[in-house]
């Protein structure tokens, strides 16, 4: 399973397997997305450079993507 994120107007892109499942401005709605397509924390996750410039993408800081991927694996 290929797990990627995105940031992309102030929210983070999940895609699995090349699709795109959704959207998520904060960890919970990441955390649900994540769990309800089978992903664990076991899962090798990457991320594109737009979430490491998250404030270029509408986001309050460069952290913000950061925090909330971080949020959400600790979930599962």
């Amino acid at each position: 399973m290929f797990v990627y994120f995105n940031a992309e107007d102030a929210q983070v892109k999940l895609s699995i397997d090349s699709n795109v499942v959704g959207y998520a401005d904060n960890a919970q709605q990441l955390a649900n997305m994540l769990s309800a397509n089978n992903v664990t924390a076991d899962n090798d996750m990457y991320f594109s450079s737009d979430v490491d410039f998250a404030s270029e993408e509408g986001f309050a800081t460069d952290d913000c993507a950061h925090a909330i991927i971080n949020d959400a694996v600790a979930m599962l």
